[in-house]
């Protein structure tokens, strides 16, 4: 019972620290936001209508519902409470509404992400690392700091691959019909489930299909409060093939032109070089203290595909974090601590040796 307590205040005490380097890197970001100069960013005039209940705006963005529906909630809560001068400051009550949401879900996902490492068998004070390059990321920044909805779609993809590892069958029944209205892009990784063989597969099912109804339903009620009535069918499948014919066009963008390449390190940044290490050190066998479960890698082709039907790259490829920062730090760790890492391989193949001669 002891353990029990003292590992929930340590947990609270993570917890105030991510939310501690997550201010300190998304404040200033917040701050000069511009409205009038969203650099980018224009996604967040469609999220700032939809907050004031306004859904005539692009099909790609109206129906992302629940952050515009929070800051709403956020919104007339603060009004009262904060003087408008002194909003003004903080860049106006929609700005601040929208930071307080996204800086709440972006810490959320830092601490899933510590919890999801650490159940890799990567040591906490690592583990806060990893958490600190994904906070730290220009993507995450703008994430948190910018009125749009990406924080609750990274939240969603811990929160699923958590639960993947940690084999509960029961939190993701219950959340992925909640999960499920975070971003369209989450769809692919709820299927993830399906892949790990200790998940109750037909339970999971059955709230997947309750999920895919409520998914559905909603974009129906958001299509009705729209004024647009040119689209007589859900747009989802007309935006996938519309993307899809732009799909090599975004490839060349993405991956053979300066600005695609500053997509992709605006993400990792030169953390992507020692992943590239990490991983190599685990296909060589080099480091086997680790073990990634194969569903992580279904990751890297699901992301693959979203660089390919989206020219905005960074934003896709941050959703590969999952899978990429436990090879940072299998690489960190090698780079750092390599006479331990060789001794701990060498102790663990001694452990297998004879756990296989008894």
């Amino acid at each position: 019972m002891q353990t029990k307590h003292q590992n929930i205040i340590k947990i609270f005490l993570i917890f105030i620290i991510i939310l501690g380097f997550n201010y300190g890197v998304s404040f200033q970001q917040f701050l000069h936001y511009d409205w009038n100069n969203p650099r980018g960013l224009s996604d967040s005039t469609s999220y700032l209508a939809m907050s004031n209940g306004d859904y005539t705006i692009s099909s790609g963005h109206r129906y992302r519902v629940i952050i515009p529906f929070l800051a709403n909630l956020v919104r007339n809560f603060v009004q009262p409470l904060i003087p408008s001068e002194q909003l003004q400051w903080f860049g106006g009550i929609d700005a601040f509404s929208f930071y307080i949401i996204n800086y709440l879900f972006s810490s959320l996902t830092g601490l899933f992400l510590y919890l999801f490492l650490v159940k890799l068998k990567f040591d906490p004070k690592l583990s806060l690392l990893g958490v600190f390059i994904f906070l730290g990321s220009r993507i995450t920044i703008l994430s948190t700091g910018a009125p749009i909805v990406d924080s609750l779609y990274f939240l969603s993809i811990i929160i699923i691959v958590y639960f993947c590892l940690t084999q509960n069958t029961l939190a993701l029944f219950i959340l992925a019909p909640v999960l499920i209205l975070s971003k369209e892009t989450i769809i692919p990784f709820l299927l993830l489930p399906f892949f790990v063989k200790q998940i109750n597969r037909k339970l999971f099912g059955v709230s997947l299909t309750i999920s895919l109804a409520i998914f559905f339903w909603v974009r129906d009620t958001v299509s009705s409060w729209s004024l647009n009535n040119l689209e007589t069918n859900d747009p989802i499948f007309d935006v996938f093939i519309n993307h899809l014919k732009s799909g090599f066009e975004n490839i060349i963008q993405t991956y053979f032109s300066m600005g695609g390449l500053h997509g992709v390190f605006s993400t990792f940044s030169f953390f992507w070089i020692i992943a590239a290490f990490g991983s190599w050190l685990y296909f060589k066998k080099l480091v086997i203290f680790y073990r990634l479960p194969y569903f992580l890698f279904l990751i890297i082709p699901i992301t693959f595909c979203f660089t390919v039907l989206s020219s905005n790259v960074g934003r896709m490829l941050l959703s590969s974090f999952p899978i990429v920062i436990p090879y940072v730090l299998i690489g960190i760790d090698y780079l750092f601590s390599e006479k331990n890492a060789h001794q701990s391989s060498l102790n663990n193949i001694q452990t297998i040796d004879n756990e296989e001669n008894n």
